[in-house]
C-alpha cells in the first residue's frame, strides 16, 4: 500500500502537468507602492504572454522576477527602464537600460516565482515582493501529494509496531572519543574563550545600531543579527547543538562576571552559604518558585514579535533591545542567584529551551549510580574546579535539555569525572512537563506562519499594518496583533487540544488527558524547527550580498574595508527556493510524526491503539505544513 501510494503521489501531479491548457495574453497594469505591488499575485498558465504596464504611486521602485530574465526600474507616470544585455564584437557582455512604457515576456516556466523591489524605497524595502504563479504548479502539487503519502505511510507503519525504524543511532560520548576536546572543556577559560569573539561582535552591533546608518540593509546590526545569525541559530545551532548558543551568548556574560566577581576563576568557600559553596555579589535571593516556568518567556516573546518587523528593520530598535537585555540581566544578577534572566525571562532562551529537546547535543552523567552514591554533589552546590550550576540543574537527575545552558561547569566541578558531552539522535527528549512548554511550542509555530505571511508574502496591507511606527495606522496594527495573539493563544492551542482529546478517545480513553496533550505536543517541535529553517532560508539566499557589503562598511558610513561594500544585488538560485522549502517542510513532517509516536509509546502500550491515537495530531501537523507550503509554494 505504501509503494502504491508513492506511485500515485508522483503520478497525479505529473498527469496534471500533461493536461492541455489554452494559452492567452494578459495585459496587467502593475502599480508599485510602499511596500507592495498591485496586483500582488499574478496567476497565468505556462505559455501565456504577459504584458506589464508598470507605474509607481510614490517613489522609485524596482522589479526583479525570479527565474526569468526580467528586470526593470519603475518610476511615476508609467516611465520605466528595462534592463537588457548585449554583446560587442569581442564577445564581451554589456548591460544597458531602455526607456519603456510596458514590458512583455512569455511565462514559459511553470511554478511559483517571486518578484521583488531592487531599489531601496524605505524601511521595509527587503520585504516588498509579489508573486507570479505559472500553472500547472507541479512542485506544489507534488508537495501536497507527498505530504499526504508520508502521513498515510507512517500511520500504517505505526500500526505495524515499526518503532525501531525511527530510533536513530545510539548516543556517543564525545569527550571520551576526543580526549583533546575533554582537556579543552575542562579548562577554566574554556567558556570565556568561546564567548569572547561573540562579545566583541555584540558591542560592534551595539555601536552600529546606535550610531551607524539608520537604513537597515546598510547596517551590520540588522543584516548579521536578523539574517545571518537568525538563520545559523535556527538551521544549524538548534538542530545540532540544542542550547549551544547559550554557551556563547554575550548578553548575560557581564552580569555573571559581576555576580561572581571574576571572569574565569572559581571563588570557592569551604562552608556552604545557603546550600552553595560560593558567595555572589548582591542580595543572593532565589527566584520565586511560582515563576519557575515559561509563562513569562511566552508573554515576552509575543510582545517582542508584536514589534518584530520594526526590530528587524530599525537598527536603533535592535540596539535598544540589546541594551534592555543587558541592563535587565545586570539588575537581576544583583538580586538573584544563578542565571534567572536566561532561565525565566529571555524570549530567545524560551524557544531554545523547548527546541533543544530535539537538539543532537546533550550534557548528561555517564553513570547515574555514581551520582546516587556521591553525597557532596559539587555539580549542583559548587566545587573547587567549577561553579554551582548557573542554570539550577542537578545533572544526576537531568533527563532533558530544556534548562541546561551547556556552560560545562558541571563537567569541571564533578570530582568523579562522571559528566560528559554526548551526541545523540535528533528528537531524543520527548516529554513536555507543563502547559507552559506546550504553549511555547505552539506560539513558535504560529509566529513562523505569521512572519511568513508578513515578511515573505506579497500582501502590502499586512506589512503596512505591522509597520505601525512608519504607517501611523493604529487600528490595522491592533487587528494585526489580535490576529497573531489570538491564533497563538486561542485558535491553534484550541484545535490542538481538540485533536488530543480525539486521540485519547481513539486510544481507548485510558491515558490521562493532560499527559496525552503534552506527549502529543512534542510532534510540533520538529515541525516548528523545520518551519523556521524554511522561513529563514530565503532572506539569506536573497540578501547575502548585504552581508558582504556590511562586512566592508559595518556602520554604513561609506567605508570599503574589504572591497565588498558595493557588491551587486544578485539573489542566489531564487527560483529553487520554493522547492527547497518544500523539501524542508516534508522533513519536518516526517520527524514530527515519528518523534511524536515515540513520545506516545510509554503512555499507550498497544501499537494499534497508539497508531489510532496518532491520527488526529498527524492530521493537525499535515494541515500546518500545508498552510506553510501554500505560503511558500502555492
Amino acid at each position: 500500500m505504501i509503494t502504491l501510494g508513492l506511485a500515485l503521489a508522483v503520478a497525479i501531479p505529473l498527469l496534471i502537468r500533461l493536461m492541455p491548457m489554452e494559452t492567452r495574453t494578459h495585459t496587467i497594469v502593475l502599480e508599485a507602492k510602499r511596500y507592495g505591488y498591485s496586483p500582488s499575485r499574478i496567476v497565468v498558465n505556462r505559455g501565456d504572454k504577459i504584458i506589464l504596464k508598470p507605474t509607481s504611486l510614490d517613489v522609485t521602485h524596482g522589479f526583479l522576477l525570479d527565474g526569468y530574465p526580467v528586470e526593470f526600474i519603475i518610476k511615476q507616470k508609467g516611465i520605466n527602464f528595462l534592463k537588457y544585455t548585449w554583446e560587442d564584437e569581442q564577445g564581451r557582455k554589456h548591460t544597458d537600460w531602455d526607456k519603456v512604457s510596458e514590458v512583455e515576456f512569455v511565462a514559459d516556466k511553470a511554478g511559483k516565482f517571486t518578484f521583488r523591489c531592487t531599489q531601496t524605497c524605505g524601511s521595509l524595502h527587503p520585504f516588498m515582493t509579489g508573486e507570479l504563479i505559472v500553472g500547472p504548479n507541479t512542485f506544489y502539487h507534488l508537495f501536497i501529494s507527498l505530504s499526504l503519502w508520508i502521513t498515510f505511510s507512517l500511520l500504517l507503519l505505526f500500526s505495524g509496531e515499526s518503532i525501531l525504524w525511527f530510533r536513530g543511532f545510539r548516543r556517543i560520548n564525545i569527550l571520551a572519543r576526543l580526549p583533546w576536546l575533554k582537556a579543552l572543556v575542562k579548562l577554566r577559560s574554556f567558556q570565556f574563550l568561546v564567548l569572547f569573539p561573540s562579545l566583541i561582535v555584540f558591542y560592534l552591533f551595539l555601536l552600529s545600531g546606535l550610531w551607524g546608518s539608520p537604513v537597515g540593509n546598510r547596517n551590520i546590526a540588522i543584516i548579521f543579527v536578523w539574517i545571518a545569525w537568525w538563520f545559523v541559530l535556527k538551521a544549524i545551532l538548534v538542530p545540532l547543538g540544542g542550547r549551544v548558543w547559550c554557551m556563547i551568548c554575550p548578553l548575560p556574560a557581564p552580569a555573571e562576571w559581576l555576580s561572581r566577581r571574576t571572569i574565569t576563576a572559581v571563588r570557592y568557600i569551604q562552608k556552604p552559604f545557603r546550600g552553595l559553596h560560593h558567595r555572589f555579589t548582591g542580595l543572593q535571593k532565589d527566584w520565586p518558585k511560582s515563576l519557575n516556568n515559561m509563562w513569562l518567556q511566552n508573554f515576552l516573546f509575543l510582545v517582542l514579535i508584536s514589534f518584530g518587523i520594526i526590530l528587524i528593520t530599525r537598527p536603533i530598535a535592535t540596539a535598544f533591545l540589546f541594551l534592555m537585555i543587558l541592563l535587565t540581566s545586570l539588575s537581576l544578577a544583583l538580586i538573584f542567584r544563578r542565571r534567572v534572566f536566561c532561565l525565566y525571562l529571555c524570549p530567545v532562551g524560551g524557544f531554545l529551551g523547548t527546541y533543544s529537546m530535539a537538539g543532537m547535543t546533550e550534557i548528561r552523567v555517564i553513570d547515574p549510580e555514581v551520582c546516587k552514591k556521591h553525597k557532596e554533589k559539587e555539580c549542583y552546590t559548587g566545587g573547587r574546579g567549577g561553579w554551582a550550576c548557573p542554570w539550577n540543574q542537578y545533572p544526576g537527575k537531568m533527563t532533558r535539555n530544556n534548562y541546561c545552558g551547556l556552560c560545562t561547569e558541571c563537567i569541571k566541578s564533578c570530582p568523579k569525572d562522571n559528566v560528559s558531552l554526548f551526541v545523540r539522535p535528533f528528537g531524543s527528549d520527548r516529554i513536555l512537563k507543563g502547559y507552559d512548554e506546550m504553549f511555547n511550542v505552539i506560539i513558535m509555530l504560529v509566529v513562523a506562519i505569521a512572519f511568513s505571511i508578513t515578511m515573505l508574502g506579497p500582501w502590502g496591507p499586512i506589512k503596512t499594518a505591522a509597520n505601525v511606527t512608519e504607517s501611523r495606522q493604529v487600528m490595522p496594527f491592533l487587528i494585526y496583533l489580535a490576529s497573531v495573539w489570538g491564533s497563538a493563544l486561542l485558535v491553534f492551542p484550541g484545535l490542538f487540544v481538540l485533536a488530543a482529546k480525539a486521540s485519547k478517545a481513539l486510544a481507548g480513553g485510558s491515558p490521562d488527558q493532560r499527559e496525552m496533550i503534552l506527549r502529543l505536543a512534542y510532534t510540533l517541535i520538529p515541525i516548528g524547527i523545520f518551519s523556521w529553517i524554511a522561513f529563514s532560508l530565503p532572506p539569506v539566499m536573497i540578501n547575502y550580498n548585504y552581508i558582504l557589503s556590511v562586512v566592508s562598511d559595518p556602520f554604513g558610513l561609506g567605508w570599503n574595508i574589504f572591497g565588498t561594500a558595493n557588491y551587486p544585488f544578485k539573489p542566489f538560485l531564487t527560483e529553487w527556493i520554493p522547492l527547497i522549502q518544500g523539501v524542508i517542510l516534508l522533513g519536518g513532517l516526517y520527524l514530527g510524526l515519528t518523534r511524536g509516536y515515540l513520545a506516545l509509546k510509554p503512555l499507550v502500550d498497544d501499537p494499534i491503539a497508539r497508531a489510532k491515537a496518532m491520527i488526529p495530531p498527524s492530521l493537525f501537523a499535515l494541515l500546518v505544513v500545508n498552510v506553510l507550503a501554500k505560503l511558500y509554494m502555492g
